[in-house]
């Protein structure tokens, strides 16, 4: 992909859509493009998280290792992986696994904070992305449904 296409991509996931120009060309620099294969590990349980991954393309899904028959929870396209630990300060809980071929941009956490303190829409933007992600976890958990 190009500098264009990579910008694009960004512009469809709604964290990043009130980011200004500059910074999206800002992240789509700095970030690191990966591409993942299926079944490929992606980020191991108890690993201490570096950064974020943003989701350009495919499906993740996150699992208990060693518990193949376990619950999974699926992450698609326009998913952020690894913002819960990096805020809280605390290792992955589970193992991240692409199901499909992905694309995902790594963004140092460095970066990552810089814009949480210099973007007040994105601040905004990733708290009201965390408040529906905990919305839908306890609607599962108190109703026991799969999550939306």
């Amino acid at each position: 992909m190009t500098l264009e296409a990579d910008i694009s991509c960004l512009r469809q996931v709604p964290l990043f859509r009130s980011l200004p120009l500059p910074r999206l060309k800002l992240v789509a620099l700095m970030g690191e493009k990966l591409r993942f294969e299926p079944g490929t590990q992606i980020i191991a349980e108890g690993e201490t998280p570096e950064g974020v991954f943003v989701v350009l393309q495919g499906e993740l899904e996150i699992s208990h290792e060693g518990n193949g028959d376990g619950p999974r929870l699926p992450l698609h396209t326009g998913s952020l992986v690894g913002d819960v630990p990096l805020l809280s300060g605390r290792r992955y809980v589970g193992a991240v696994t692409a199901r499909t071929a992905v694309v995902a941009l790594r963004l140092p956490k460095d970066l990552f904070f810089e814009l949480l303190e210099t973007i007040p829409d994105f601040s905004l933007a990733l708290t009201r992305d965390l408040a529906s992600r905990l919305y839908r976890l306890a609607d599962r958990t108190l109703h026991a449904e799969k999550v939306h």
